[in-house]
């Protein structure tokens, strides 16, 4: 057995990406916007309010439609610095709620299930739901979860592994790289909202940085407290006192974080990412934004006009006109203690990066200039409507009104007249806001992607008859030189091919093998809910190819190829192959696709990186690029575009383990991962049973 992080090239991402995306679509509410009519309004009735002589106050607002209660905790705090122990916020979240001084962990969370009741704690407040039966013992559980924590060390270092291992994972991603370079960026280094988690800042967190760090922070004179329900406020009010009194207040936490970042004209940020399939693309620039701002309310409109929707003029143009990306979208912050950011991203083909930048800042400065028509605005509005509406259905969402009120220092009707004021919002406002906030001359243009692709185009990249220049950044944020991708040219295909033949075989064995075929599975989870998916493949050297996908023993996803013809079945559906779904497949028939390159027409573009090890990157076609270890001789990674019912699907296939069978190495373990399939760390498939020169017949091809 070989361990080595390299590649394979099966496509079995394309046979579940379509049961996937079913999956997860008709998961969506498809509900139509509800008809306009009379300006909603959130019918409270009078909140019960007290404060406590701990400084806790306390809203409660009776309900008595359903025989159901509510209670949501909130911590009223501002961004502050971490010192060099960023994710102790949420090591701590995760140990709370696991038992007290007074019960125990599994008597603690059996109760709450018993009760059919809900009931979560963290460092930033709390909620809890449950028959109103139940609510007082929720409300005794949730005071003692809260004043009488007890912190497990096993717990402690189960969760820092975890994080650790989360860590890992973003450090491949594209988009959190953006993000958090972003931020640094933006904000600058020293400023909490640019702190992000890393290995260095878990491991500087001991056991004993928990409970001080948990009783500075968690303090009754900074929160709010808002129960909704079928209750009775005085009686409801006595049992909080009799629960929280106890709760020692504490010294609010306070810290300068204003923003000294100026931009004087934008630029193009650009983090190297080698592995990335995609590059993430973002704009940025500093805001000051309140939600009791006059503003606050036009540039609600105005950015979900821009993308703050799926069907946003963003997404419209950038991925339905043009085709270069997936997504694309926008929004903005408000806090109150601090300067915050417009963003508009999307994640765009590697090939039309720098045309994406360039449509992203013209759908900006478009809204700024062009009035925003009639039926458009009217569509918004009908939106917004809709959202409320059922938005304001949610207990959660009305308590979390209840505390804006107080924390934003709202007048006490601003929900009341959300949407009269939303539908106040003119076109001549949107065109204000948006000059006063959207500011694509002072701002910054984050780009994570695979430099040896991007980088001559993006040095060459003007908006409005201005370069813009462009600054190179390590994925901790920190200024470096530009990368440096030459090689040394007396290295041919031909050269770099020819060993990687001979490394898994050599080419007098390879061309002896008849047939290979492979048994696999691999565990998928999505929207909470977990599959094993088991794979099973077949082909041989007369251009033959099956593949299946199946799940709980039905077959759900089929793909034949018989020499001339094929077909892919969905669900028992059969679609015939296209012209170029044949062509493909003709290609992908072949035991080793590698015999037959002709190296007149692939080419050496460069050296790369993959999982740390650097590469040759080889283009195999316009739509195939492979990847192979400098070190090793192995193909490390595949990349390729494949269009599926009219879409560009670009998948990645990395392989974690070969196997060695009859003299033959073969992938055992593969990974794939493809912006169409939105699975955290992609697919990993295990192949439990390679075989190789196994007797076939046309029959098995049917």
């Amino acid at each position: 057995m070989i361990k080595i992080t390299t590649t394979r090239f099966k496509k079995y991402i394309l046979l579940i990406a379509l049961v996937a995306s079913n999956f997860i679509y008709s998961q969506v509410d498809r509900s139509q916007i509800p008809p306009s009519g009379p300006d909603p309004e959130i019918k409270l009735g009078e909140p019960f309010e007290y404060e406590l002589s701990n400084g806790l106050k306390l809203i409660i607002v009776e309900n008595n439609k359903l025989p159901r209660a509510s209670v949501n905790l909130f911590i009223d705090s501002q961004s502050y610095s971490s010192e060099g122990k960023t994710g102790i916020g949420s090591i701590t979240s995760s140990l709370l709620g696991k038992g007290t001084k007074n019960i125990s962990k599994d008597d603690f969370i059996e109760e709450i299930d018993f009760m059919g009741s809900t009931l979560v704690l963290y460092t930033t407040g709390a909620y809890g739901s449950s028959l109103s039966k139940y609510f007082p013992r929720i409300l005794e559980l949730l005071a003692d979860g809260l004043l009488n924590p007890v912190f497990d060390e096993e717990e402690f270092s189960k969760e820092k592994d975890r994080l650790l291992e989360s860590i890992k994972e973003n450090e491949k991603s594209v988009t959190s790289i953006a993000s958090r370079v972003g931020d640094i960026i933006i904000y600058g280094k020293n400023h909490p909202n640019a702190e992000y988690t890393s290995e260095s800042s878990i491991n500087n967190i001991s056991f004993s940085d928990l409970e001080p760090y948990f009783k500075k922070r968690f303090i009754p004179n900074n929160a709010y407290m808002v129960i909704i329900g079928d209750v009775k406020a005085e009686e409801t009010k006595d049992r909080i006192v009799s629960l929280f009194s106890e709760w020692q207040n504490g010294e609010i936490m306070t810290e300068d974080i204003t923003v000294n970042n100026s931009f004087d004209q934008t630029e193009i940020h650009f983090i190297d990412m080698p592995n990335a399939i995609q590059s993430e693309i973002r704009f940025q620039n500093l805001i000051n934004m309140r939600k009791n701002s006059p503003d606050y309310i036009s540039l609600l409109v105005a950015n979900r006009i821009l993308g703050g929707e799926p069907e946003s003029r963003l997404e419209s143009t950038i991925r339905e006109d043009k085709g270069y990306a997936y997504y694309a979208r926008s929004n903005f912050g408000s806090d109150k203690y601090s300067s915050t950011t417009f963003n508009a991203f999307t994640s765009s083909r590697a090939e039309v990066t720098d045309s994406s930048v360039i449509e992203l800042l013209s759908e900006i400065d478009k809204i700024k200039k062009v009035k925003v028509g009639d039926q458009e605005l009217s569509d918004i509005k009908a939106a917004y409507f809709g959202d409320f509406v059922r938005d304001s259905e949610s207990p959660s969402t009305i308590a979390q009104y209840s505390v804006d009120i107080k924390i934003e220092e709202l007048e006490n009707d601003y929900y009341k007249n959300f949407i009269r004021n939303v539908n106040q919002v003119t076109s001549d406002d949107i065109i204000e806001v948006s000059n006063k906030y959207f500011n694509t001359n002072q701002g910054a243009i984050i780009i994570a992607g695979k430099g040896s692709e991007l980088i001559d185009k993006l040095e060459n990249l003007s908006y409005n008859d201005k370069k813009l220049n462009i600054n190179y950044y390590d994925t901790a944020g920190n200024v470096i030189d530009k990368p440096d991708y030459s090689f040394d040219e007396s290295i041919s295909v031909e050269s770099v091919i020819n060993n990687y033949i001979d490394i898994i075989g050599g080419r007098e064995r390879l061309e002896k093998v008849e047939s290979i075929e492979i048994t696999g599975n691999a565990n998928l989870n999505m929207q909470g809910q977990s599959f094993v998916l088991e794979f099973y493949s077949l082909k041989n050297n007369q251009n033959q190819s099956l593949n299946t996908v199946t799940a709980g023993g039905m077959v759900v996803q089929k793909s034949v190829f018989n020499k001339y013809q094929g077909y892919n079945e969905v669900n028992g559906q059969r679609i015939p192959l296209t012209d170029s779904e044949l062509e493909n497949a003709i290609i992908d028939s072949a035991l080793f696709s590698e015999l037959n390159y002709d190296f007149s027409t692939i080419e050496l573009i460069g050296t790369s990186v993959v999982n740390d090890e650097k590469v040759y990157e080889i283009k195999i076609t316009d739509n195939k690029t492979e990847y192979y270890s400098i070190e090793s001789g192995l193909k490390v990674k595949e990349i390729e575009t494949t269009e599926v019912e009219g879409n560009q699907i670009v998948v990645e296939t990395t392989v974690n383990e070969y196997e060695e069978v009859d003299g033959v190495l073969i992938p055992s373990e593969i990974n794939q991962v493809t912006p169409a399939l939105p699975i955290p760390g992609g697919i990993t498939i295990k192949f439990s049973k390679i075989k190789l020169d196994v007797k076939t017949s046309d029959s098995d091809f049917n």
